[in-house]
């Protein structure tokens, strides 16, 4: 067993391990580490300049191709997303510190494990139809015209992310996508279609996960997929159980994979029944941008969290908010942009390079969401008024910066409320029209 032993962070060097999403931990890292590198392991037979980009050219962390000739210079490995779990206990079994999902990835990742564990820890499920193959997801839409599910596949995310069928012709066509996209082995994907969970209320718990037990404090968010996320934090003990109830049962899982990972739940709660349909067990993207802010020992949390050891977070604020950046541009060239200094740290771009004082990003990339813009302040308003100043502040960037979803958010807090989910009292939500102009 090596023994790095504990070091100050300031002394500290870090690996991030990373497919390029969360490139914002490693920045993070950097603001309080000794080094930082940052390693991409996925590599093709001929290797192209565009994905050797992504972390190409910043000041503040080093573009990592190979960490094995260096591994005993590295004190930490962080591995924020839920893949490359034998990487990971290879890395521990040699004696290194891991900060990482481990083999709880497949809870994740693949559907029909974590039905399953739901069905063991007492979790309840929606009513849920196993179809294997294409031909029988089509068969199965054909018998239930005029109904809504929500379909989903295990490990292919790239492939295919949950989907809402309920248009006939838009179900046909997503399927002929997916036909293309899987071909000759359409009739070996299970797709789990799900019937849904009728309620207004989705909340959730954001938080991390060390050596058996969640810290003290834990942040209570509300999140539009894909378009915006509003928060606050609260002491444990105070959160409102029908959204923390299901934390709780999912701990022992993670303890039994020496689990070490922020952890995320999307909540919907309806009648006197809370489901978790799809547990996040790596950084959540949006809503872990914030932890990086909120959390102003954030890379202490980390380093010793991989020693065993679970930190208190350091709350900076009593509020947070996201929203998530569009690139505007054109989409067939190379996406460049620039950041003014004084916004950069509440700036959360993915995996880019940086030349000319500029962020670059490859033509193969996505070539609409970018990243995220953060928000804190000590009421909601503040927070509003903070994602305001920074949207206005890149205003001359080829980016598009959709706050106005928060209003939507705003009212599912309110009506979460009337029904008894205590967001925070005494602290009104700002009223549509604050987010709208």
């Amino acid at each position: 067993m090596l023994d790095f032993g504990m070091k100050e962070i300031a002394d500290t060097v870090f690996c991030c391990v990373d497919h390029g999403t969360f490139f914002p931990i490693a920045q993070r890292l950097a603001r309080d580490a000794k080094r930082v590198l940052y390693h991409i392991p996925e590599r093709e037979g001929f290797e192209t300049f565009a994905k050797f980009s992504r972390g190409f050219g910043h000041e503040d962390v080093e573009l990592c191709s190979d960490f094995w000739p260096i591994k005993k210079e590295i004190d930490c490995y962080v591995f924020p997303d839920c893949s490359d779990a034998g990487l990971q206990l290879e890395l521990e079994s040699q004696g290194f510190q891991v900060w990482g999902t481990k083999g709880a990835d497949t809870l994740e990742t693949m559907r029909g494990k974590w039905m399953a564990a739901c069905e063991a820890i007492g979790l309840p499920m929606p009513t849920t139809h196993v179809i294997k193959g294409l031909t029988n997801l089509r068969l199965f839409f054909d018998e239930h015209k005029d109904e809504t599910f929500h379909v989903k596949i295990s490990r292919f995310r790239g492939d295919m992310e949950t989907f809402r069928a309920q248009e006939p012709s838009a179900i046909r066509n997503k399927l002929e996508v997916l036909a293309l996209k899987f071909g000759p082995f359409q009739e070996h994907i299970t797709f789990y279609v799900q019937e849904p969970v009728d309620t207004d209320i989705e909340g959730g718990a954001d938080t991390y996960f060390v050596n058996g037990q969640y810290p003290d404090k834990v942040i209570l968010g509300y999140e539009k997929k894909g378009e915006s996320y509003f928060a606050t934090w609260k002491e444990r003990d105070k959160m409102p159980p029908e959204i923390w109830e299901v934390s709780e049962a999912l701990a022992p899982l993670l303890a039994e994979h020496r689990y070490c990972n922020m952890v995320s739940t999307e909540v919907r709660v309806k009648e006197d029944k809370s489901y978790l349909l799809d547990p996040c067990l790596r950084f959540p993207s949006p809503a872990g941008e914030e932890e990086l802010e909120m959390y102003a020992n954030f890379s202490d949390i980390v380093y010793r969290g991989a020693q065993g050891e679970l930190v208190e977070p350091e709350m900076t604020a009593k509020f947070c908010g996201e929203a998530v950046i569009e690139y505007s541009g054109d989409k067939d060239g190379w996406k460049s942009i620039r950041i003014p200094e004084e916004v950069r740290q509440w700036v959360k771009l993915y995996a880019c390079g940086y030349e000319d004082d500029a962020y670059h990003f490859p033509p193969a990339q996505d070539p609409e969401a970018i990243g995220c813009i953060v928000g804190l302040g000590n009421t909601p308003q503040e927070v509003l008024d903070r994602l305001k100043e920074i949207r206005e502040a890149l205003k001359d960037s080829a980016v598009d910066i959709h706050i106005e979803p928060i209003a939507d958010l705003f009212q599912e807090i309110e009506e979460a409320e009337d029904k008894g989910i205590e967001f925070s009292a005494g602290q009104a939500m700002p009223e549509p029209a604050e987010v709208l102009t």
